[in-house]
């Protein structure tokens, strides 16, 4: 089922399935800012990664020495949460551990994300709760919002570009095939002279970009016309970035991360992941990032 809010200069839409965005429409030209799904390219619009983010060494996290599946990206994408509570600018979902997401993380948890509309910014929150009287809670969480390319062309040398809050380059983490770190070190990617990053048919041939240096905090995304459409700030320690077909594609991924998927040869506790969040009894951690229409 889906749900809407509304205020004078956006419209914005999210379904129970996984919580996930569905629209984000800027009313004053009636535009759709938000991919809408193709089995094409990604069927995904903005699912919401939890409580891992990418792949797991073996596709399994340990906890006190047990290990369990994972699915890619964690659990939460494939449940259906319920409507918390919800007025004519926000809206609150939330959902608890079942006995399907304790077969694959063996933790009581209550995540609820609300989506807030504040004039021409869309505010998404997330708050991971720790309910139990004891033992603390560890996750990961990731934002994956897919904003579409205006007028894209296939044939065009550059379909759109984006811009950070530094100006010289990219530095990366690659992945190996399968999705899991590089352990090699890291690769540079140049900006160009406007301090951009050019969207074109091979910007991601390397998959995904992986900034991990702990700095990024904004990302703007323009269209080939250098002309800037929105920007997403953030706090999260990981910034991704992807579009599928090496780039060939309609839309890019701007993916505010709290953590990141492991090396290959990863075979610790969970808890001790980098950038695992941890929730101690009877409290909640808070997180959450934005996106401001131009």
């Amino acid at each position: 089922m889906k749900h809407t809010i509304e205020n004078k200069f956006l419209k914005v839409c999210a379904k129970e399935e996984g919580a996930e965005l569905v629209s984000i429409i800027d009313l004053a030209t009636q535009t759709e800012m938000l991919w809408q799904g193709d089995k094409e390219y990604w069927e995904g619009q903005s699912p919401i990664l939890f409580p891992t983010i990418g792949n797991c060494a073996a596709q399994t996290i340990h906890v006190d020495g047990k290990a369990y599946q994972m699915p890619k990206h964690g659990l939460v994408r494939l449940l259906k949460f319920h409507m918390a509570e919800k007025g004519d600018d926000f809206i609150k979902f939330e959902v608890s551990d079942t006995p399907y997401t304790l077969e694959h993380y063996p933790y009581h948890f209550r995540l609820t994300v609300c989506y807030k509309l504040e004039g021409k910014v869309l505010i998404v929150r997330f708050q991971v709760n720790n309910d139990n009287n004891e033992g603390c809670l560890p996750f990961q969480l990731g934002a994956h919002p897919a904003f579409n390319l205006p007028e894209f062309d296939p044939s065009d040398d550059a379909h759109g570009y984006l811009s950070f809050n530094f100006s010289d380059k990219i530095v990366s983490n690659g992945l190996r095939p399968g999705g899991h770190l590089w352990p090699e070190g890291s690769f540079d990617v140049r900006l160009d002279d406007s301090g951009m990053l050019e969207l074109n048919n091979h910007t991601f041939d390397c998959d995904t970009l992986l900034d991990t240096r702990e700095i990024a905090n904004t990302c703007s995304l323009y269209n080939k016309n250098r002309k800037k459409l929105l920007t997403v700030e953030f706090d999260s320690p990981v910034l991704a970035l992807w579009a599928p077909c090496g780039g060939n594609a309609p839309f890019v991924c701007i993916e505010p991360w709290w953590g990141c998927c492991d090396q290959a040869e990863y075979d610790d506790e969970f808890s001790k992941r980098p950038w695992t969040g941890i929730v101690a009894p009877r409290q909640e951690h808070v997180i959450s990032y934005k996106i401001s229409m131009s």
